[in-house]
């Protein structure tokens, strides 16, 4: 084909054809590339599971081609109506396009991370760690020369393609599988389908659908939708713990939790809390503490495993138990809690509850026990702000919130905690310290600047919560290393258990009176989770979206991580799996 003895609209129609042609080559070629991805996903597929990575595999990597094209090589083809000119741009633009899948695919296949700018504002990534530059230079030359090859091929041969015909029932497959996908993908994510689920983030570019506010409209999910997705999100078999228990269980400890729903770490003072203040002076203090999620259910399971609540859906189905439940199966229990639906009905009464657990658990404590006991109990007034009617302490703090319903209810909570360490001093008071092991925290804090509107961020306000732990025998002191909630079990299994296992064999997290600490926290569960460190936290959602945040929960948009660190604890929240 001679281009100059054709006219202008001749030689962009041809162009036109020869461009869809390129990029359907193009598409396949990237599509036998992107296998890698499907099996770099570690998941148990069924039949349905199989069907739609087949749909989403052919439909995804059709839209990105034909996005390319019209974005790129259709805009120039009516710039540069030369075949020549045009063959080399596309091979160009579609050799850009394989290396970056190639090089993409290399850090998915090695870290489960797509090349986005996360990844970039990871300090010490490297990525010529992932893939070679040498390599990729020498790939880069061979896959250019395929282009330059494919785009002269079709030119040439032109004429015969278009005799072919088939132009419409391409289109038609493309379009099929990308709808199809996406309506498998509303379907598993409004039935919480984890083999579909599994494969969320596995293309680069990706967005799947999920028409939950039309599907919630009509009544076809509720309220426990987030849950079921959070606990699906768990492994699906776990090794728990990793090796047997070597431990020298004492008949005569006792074991007591007092959970506080809701507990800033810097008001447990003598103003505000003057019998665990006293409490925490006279045993272990943990000055630096924070909580593994905002979730009442998640901080119970981690404090009872040690690990994040990714793991609750498969501690759920394995009916596995916390070690201190198999540790403890000759002694008497006692678990005081209210049921979620108790705790949301607009009649409860947390102070009053609360008042009654506390009496229950007195009770129970005085009575005699053929062995030593387990017992926990969570008290809710912080939570609900609630305190009786005749409680009207003194209450010595100057409010800064800047809102008056702040203000007001922040001067309620001031109360509540007051009201719930009269309770907990009731507790203390009737427990035997000599023969007990206490352990007295809190599930999440509460952020007083927003305390109106019930703030479920990632703030430091919400994370730092108090950890108090009495063992007998054991000398005052105070922790200044970073701890967290994940630290308790491998605490109690050294000092209370008294276990010979290292702490790996149960948890993510130390000994808290050992010198090893983390720098990076895992925080939440697999929907959206943060990584808290000393002056930053890492907001991340389910489809890898971002923000950073400074100490005072201001947005930083300098901050950054640390690759190694982000991989090191990665690897130690799989190891379970």
């Amino acid at each position: 084909m001679v281009d100059n003895s054709n006219s202008y609209k001749d030689r962009v129609s041809r162009l036109i054809c020869w461009g869809h042609w390129f990029m359907l080559a193009n598409i396949m070629l990237a599509m036998v590339m992107a296998l890698r991805y499907v099996f770099a996903v570690e998941s148990d597929s069924s039949f349905t599971a199989v069907i739609y990575i087949i749909a989403t595999w052919i439909g995804h990597f059709g839209l990105l081609g034909i996005l390319a094209y019209i974005i790129i090589l259709f805009p120039l083809t009516f710039i540069f109506p030369s075949s020549k000119v045009m063959r080399a741009l596309g091979a160009i633009v579609a050799t850009i396009a394989i290396i970056t899948l190639l090089i993409d695919g290399s850090v998915y296949g090695s870290y489960q991370l797509h090349l986005n700018l996360l990844a970039f504002d990871l300090q010490g990534f490297n990525l010529n760690k992932s893939i070679g530059w040498s390599s990729i230079a020498l790939f880069l030359l061979a896959v250019l020369l395929v282009e330059l090859t494919i785009a002269n091929l079709i030119w040439k041969r032109l004429p015969v393609i278009r005799a072919w015909d088939v132009g419409n029932r391409i289109t038609l497959v493309f379009g099929g599988a990308f709808i199809l996908s996406h309506l498998l993908h509303v379907w598993a994510d409004a039935t919480v389908y984890r083999p579909i689920l599994a494969y969320d983030r596995m293309f680069p570019l990706s967005h799947q659908s999920t028409a939950r506010s039309l599907i919630k409209k009509y009544g076809w999910i509720g309220e426990q939708h987030s849950n079921k997705l959070e606990l699906s999100a768990a492994p699906q078999t776990v090794t728990y713990p990793l090796n047997p228990l070597q431990c020298n269980v004492s008949n005569e400890q006792n074991l007591l939790f007092i959970s506080i729903a809701r507990i800033n770490r810097e008001h447990i003072s003598a103003i505000h809390m003057p019998n665990l203040a006293q409490f925490a002076s006279q045993n272990i203090s943990a000055s630096n503490h924070i909580t593994t999620s905002l979730d009442t259910d998640d901080v119970e399971f981690t404090l009872a495993t040690g690990l994040p609540a990714n793991y609750r859906g498969v501690f759920e189905r394995q009916g596995q138990k916390s070690p201190l439940i198999t540790l403890s199966d000759n002694v008497a229990r006692k678990h005081l809690d209210v049921k979620p639906g108790e705790r949301s009905a607009s009649n409860f009464n947390a102070a009053a509850k609360d008042q009654q657990n506390v009496a229950q658990l007195i009770e129970w404590v005085a009575q005699d026990h053929e062995s030593a006991y387990l017992a926990d109990i969570t008290l809710y007034a912080s939570q609900e702000l609630s305190v009786p009617d005749d409680f009207n302490p003194t209450i010595e703090v100057s409010l800064t919130q800047q809102r008056p319903a702040d203000r007001f209810l922040a001067k309620q909570y001031f109360k509540a905690i007051k009201y719930t360490d009269q309770l907990i001093g009731e507790i203390i008071a009737n427990v035997d310290l000599a023969n007990t092991t206490v352990v007295i925290t809190g599930n999440r804090g509460n952020d007083l600047n927003a305390i109106y509107q019930q703030s479920e961020s990632f703030s430091a306000a919400n994370l730092q919560v108090p950890l108090v732990i009495a063992l007998p025998n054991t000398p005052a002191q105070q922790i200044i290393k970073k701890t967290s909630h994940y630290d308790v079990l491998p605490t109690l299994l050294r000092h209370h258990f008294r276990c010979g296992n290292p702490e790996s064999d149960t948890s993510i997290g130390f000994d808290i009176l050992s010198t090893q600490s983390h720098e990076l926290f895992y925080i939440g569960a697999s929907e959206d989770f943060a990584l808290y460190q000393e002056d930053s936290i890492a907001e991340i959602d389910r489809q890898g979206n971002f923000r950073f945040y400074n100490k005072d929960y201001k947005r930083d948009e300098d901050g950054k991580l640390s690759f190694q660190q982000l991989i090191d604890l990665k690897a130690n929240i799989n190891r379970f799996k």
